[in-house]
């Protein structure tokens, strides 16, 4: 971080800069992440969010899509998830709490629309009686902003990196659900390279379990792209700072996983 005097106290700006632009903006989310569903067993559902709903973590949950009709259906949908379509078995359910995050609800601003209706079941089990489709591996769950613009689809990406700071893993072993509620997909021309910084694995599309129920073993839903005053889009910064190790990071961690060549920078060619 670097500071540039504005007539400010100096310590108090460059905490505030990290704070809102920086690593220090990962610790209200992990402050206050609370469980809202504890489980009694190893087959039992987990369920833990920071305020506001803007990240998850979840173990054995479900989704039902059988409202979801992918033909004809448009982008950024609040409406997919309705009472009685997302779940799992829990040995408690804080629903006060659950309810008291849902103070954010936006497509891209928190996960407020696909767990309001969140419910414990007794029965149920994560088999192929009550799932047509079981992610196995670790997945991230994730709503994305415009892929045809880099700015915006870039909030995606140092989120998802954020998020998984936070989670305490990097692993690319992991599967990438696109929740995207568009009828042609979520078509990723100009950067679906960058995926490959983030998984192994070639990403899964809602569109295509339309009228299904699906399932994760293991599932994070990260910060999304246009939070309330959050990283990237819609982000405060303090005047007389700039260099965010946060976004440091994240360049240096594009580069090192896609195995981008730096040689530079160069005579009279633009950066």
């Amino acid at each position: 971080m670097k500071f540039r005097p504005q007539g400010r106290d100096r310590a108090v700006q460059k905490r505030t800069f990290w704070e809102e632009g920086d690593f220090g903006y990962a610790v209200p989310r992990m402050e206050s992440m609370n469980v809202l569903c504890a489980p009694e067993t190893e087959e039992d559902s987990y369920l833990e969010c920071s305020d506001h709903l803007r990240i998850c973590k979840a173990r054995n949950i479900f989704f039902n899509l059988k409202n979801f009709t992918a033909k004809r259906s448009a982008r950024y949908r609040n409406d997919i998830i309705h009472e009685g379509e997302v779940g799992g078995r829990c040995g408690s359910l804080n629903k006060d709490l659950l309810a008291a995050r849902l103070d954010e609800k936006s497509y891209l601003q928190s996960w407020g629309f696909e767990f309001e209706h969140f419910e414990s079941y007794d029965d149920f089990q994560m088999n192929s009686e009550h799932c047509d489709h079981i992610f196995e591996k670790p997945t991230i769950i994730i709503k994305l902003d415009a892929a045809v613009n880099m700015y915006h689809h870039f909030c995606d990406f140092v989120n998802l990196y954020l998020s998984q700071f936070i989670n305490g893993s990097f692993s690319q072993d992991v599967e990438i659900f696109w929740w995207d509620t568009y009828s042609r997909g979520f078509v990723d021309g100009f950067f679906g390279d960058v995926w490959k910084a983030f998984s192994f694995h070639k990403p899964y599309e809602m569109i295509n379990y339309e009228k299904k129920t699906i399932c994760f073993r293991n599932a994070l839903l990260p910060l999304l792209a246009r939070q309330r005053l959050g990283i990237y889009y819609n982000m405060p910064l303090i005047d007389g700072c700039y260099g965010s190790g946060l976004f440091h990071a994240f360049s240096k961690h594009l580069i090192h996983r896609l195995n981008i060549p730096q040689n530079g920078p160069l005579l009279n060619k633009l950066r």
